[in-house]
Formats: structure tokens, C-alpha cells, sequence
């Protein structure tokens, strides 16, 4: 073969091989074209390594459980005000309940509860008194048995002994009446199972050798014990 044949074929390899190489390249462009035409992204070699791209869906998953973490922590965080709020309740709140004797487990309020125990105090003491301080010769046992019920403890056996040593006595002897009526009354100390009572008495008596009434004016602190649940009188000090 003569040099300039083999130059021919040499340039034909070449074109051949430009060819096959630009063929090639279009057909690679092509199937590019065709895939950008479905919807698909076409990307770079270098650029898919340099970026990666999160896609749609992944995207939203995530931002789901980070709402939902975000939604957790909150909720940790209310139950843990709920908790300390309780908590402070159970400590400083409750113990004032319990020195009242109050019930904690009621839809009543703190108030309401106070002030119906200072009611029932009060009315005790107040029945307590007029009791007490009021009897008649005619009714005498009658009278002195109804004082005796409100009474409890050291102050009940003092004023059995009292009343059956001198009281009795004067009272027939002597026709010696007397009756109480209170004036006003008000709770100066009130505890679960005990409380204090300041009571103003008005106290009219007469007797055989006093028929006209004699008024006089006292004022005495009552003390209750709350007894299998009644309020009695535990001690009864003129001031």
C-alpha cells in the first residue's frame, strides 16, 4: 500500500473515530433531552456531587417530626408548670386547709369551708353559754343536764361538782333565776380540732330577796374541742 493510501485510511480512522465520538455525545444528549421531557432534572457530574438536594417528600417528614418534637417538649413543659403549680398547692395551700380541718377534696371553696366551721363554732359556743348561765329553781335538774351536754373533758367534771355544790343549793333555796342571752360572739382562734370564741353576755337574774331583775354585762373566752364531731366547750374564763 502506497503512503498516501495509508495517510486515506489513517484520515479515515480518525474521521471515523470523530465521528463515533460525536455520534456519541448526540445520542448521550438525546437520551438527556428525553429524560428533561418526562420531568426529570438532568444534573452534572460535578454538580451532583458538589449539592445535594433533599427531596419533597423527605423534606416534609422531617418537618412533621420536628413539629411533633416541638409539640412534645411543649406538652413536657405545661405538665411540668401543672405539676410545680400542684406542687406548690400540696405544700403552702393544703397545710391551711388541714389546720382548719377542712375537706380538700370538695367542690366547696376555702372560704365557704372557713366560714361555715367559724359559724358552727360560734353557734356552739353561744348555745354553750346560754346554757351555762341559765337555769331556774323550778327546772333546775332539767337545766343543769342540758348545761352538763355541752360540755367535755376537765371543765365538765369541775362544773358537775360546781353546780351540785352551790349552785343547786342556792338556786332552790334561795329561788334564785337567772338567764343569758348573748350579745355578740366572734371566733378569735380556730384550729382542726379546737377553736376559741370571745362571747358578750347580757345576764338578767332574780331571786326571792331580789325580785326586781339585776342586769349585768361579762364577756368570756370559750374554749371548743371538737368531740366526734360536735364542738363543746373545753373551758369557760370570765375576762
Amino acid at each position: 500500500m502506497s503512503s498516501e493510501n495509508k495517510d486515506a485510511d489513517a484520515t479515515e480512522v480518525e474521521i471515523t473515530e470523530s465521528g463515533a465520538t460525536e455520534i456519541g455525545a448526540t445520542e448521550a444528549d438525546k437520551v438527556n433531552l428525553e429524560k428533561a421531557a418526562d420531568g426529570d432534572e438532568v444534573v452534572d457530574g460535578d454538580e451532583s456531587d458538589a449539592a445535594v438536594e433533599i427531596p419533597g417528600e423527605a423534606f416534609q417528614e422531617r418537618r412533621s417530626v420536628g413539629r411533633l418534637v416541638a409539640a412534645v417538649v411543649l406538652a413536657v413543659l405545661l405538665v411540668g408548670s401543672a405539676v410545680g403549680t400542684a406542687s406548690v398547692y400540696w405544700w403552702i395551700y393544703r397545710p391551711d386547709q388541714k389546720a382548719f380541718g377542712l375537706n380538700l377534696f370538695t367542690t366547696d371553696s376555702v372560704d365557704s369551708q372557713i366560714q361555715e366551721r367559724q359559724r358552727q363554732v360560734t353557734g356552739a359556743a353561744r348555745d354553750g353559754t346560754v346554757a351555762l348561765l341559765s337555769y331556774a329553781p323550778d327546772t333546775l335538774d332539767k337545766d343543769l343536764a342540758n348545761a352538763k351536754s355541752h360540755l367535755t373533758g376537765e371543765f365538765l367534771k369541775y362544773y358537775s361538782q360546781f353546780t351540785d355544790q352551790i349552785v343547786a343549793p342556792a338556786a332552790r333555796q334561795k329561788g334564785v333565776k337567772t338567764e343569758a342571752t348573748v350579745a355578740r360572739a366572734a371566733v378569735s382562734e380556730l384550729h382542726a380540732d379546737s377553736a376559741v370564741v370571745l362571747v358578750f353576755v347580757n345576764q338578767v337574774t332574780t331571786s326571792k330577796d331580789r325580785p326586781d331583775p339585776a342586769l349585768a354585762t361579762s364577756s368570756v373566752v370559750v374554749k371548743l374541742t371538737n368531740a366526734d364531731g360536735r364542738w363543746l366547750i373545753s373551758e369557760f374564763n370570765p375576762v
